[in-house]
């Protein structure tokens, strides 16, 4: 099985924690502008993951939501179908509920949009005593 981690990573975080997920090709979207106040961004790094079985999508939460980065690349996918699909966003809010748990529902809302399956979704909070526990637990479960 061909696996990959699709990601924006604004301070280095979110890439941080896909490095610890082994055995996945990390794929990096860029864009012209890191600048979270950007509503439309240009990508200018767009990974294909049509190659690939099994897609982990990583980004870390701005304004109470997904970065546009990883919403402008997510709306420009026209199918998910048939991959195995994970989810985990990096965040410094002291509650899932001020922003990671939407994040999640976001992502999985615009991926089951276009006849994908979420498997998984992970809120790593950066601030947590609790992290590398959280992260832990979720590279053993995405190496299921």
């Amino acid at each position: 099985m061909k696996k990959c981690i699709i990601f924006y990573s604004k301070t280095g975080n979110t890439k941080e924690v896909a490095q610890k997920l082994k055995g996945f090709d990390l794929l990096e979207i860029k864009a012209e502008s890191d600048d979270p106040n950007v509503q439309y961004p240009v990508l200018t790094d767009i990974p294909d993951f049509s190659n690939y079985d099994y897609i982990v999508f990583a980004t870390p939460v701005h304004g109470f939501q997904i970065s546009k980065i990883m919403k402008s690349y997510l709306d420009q996918v026209s199918n998910f179908s048939g991959k195995t699909i994970d989810l985990f966003i990096t965040h410094f809010f002291p509650f899932a509920w001020m922003g990671g748990n939407g994040s999640l529902r976001q992502m999985k809302k615009i991926i089951e949009s276009k006849q994908g399956v979420v498997r998984y979704m992970t809120s790593v909070n950066w601030k947590s005593k609790k992290r590398e526990h959280i992260i832990n637990m979720m590279v053993d479960a995405y190496h299921e």
